[in-house]
């Protein structure tokens, strides 16, 4: 009986610890959208932007600096778009950081040309 009851425990305790969970944040203004897509397991996190130009010249936008402000903050300066308009970010965090729920306020900010948007990421 003992040694079901550990068996049992250490399954759980398995599993749990194994456990991860996927949610994405999205969002948009008036000439970007962008997506958070955000990985959570036992012990890292990893947060993906994709950040999108809606305009129709991507050539006219030069260097960005963007900024994702939620718990704790990331960004770039003088990035780049790629050709079809999009850049990509990625940050991993340990798990002493503090980690994004999925009600975490998540707000970007981009800065191009002179021009600045900040708009606000929900849950999907």
């Amino acid at each position: 009986m003992i040694r079901k009851m550990i068996t049992l425990f250490i399954t759980v305790l398995l599993l749990s610890a194994c456990s991860s969970k996927d949610f994405t944040f999205s969002g948009e203004s008036d000439y970007w959208q962008a997506d958070l897509r955000v990985h959570h397991s036992s012990d890292f996190e990893k947060q993906e932007l994709i950040l999108r130009y809606k305009g129709e010249d991507v050539d006219s936008v030069g260097e960005i600096t963007y900024t994702v402000n939620s718990k704790g903050s990331f960004g770039g300066t003088r990035d780049k778009l790629q050709e079809n308009g999009s850049l990509r970010d990625y940050k991993e965090a340990d798990p002493t950081n503090a980690k994004i729920s999925e009600d975490t306020e998540v707000e970007v900010t981009v800065e191009w040309n002179g021009n600045t948007e900040t708009f606000k990421l929900t849950k999907k």
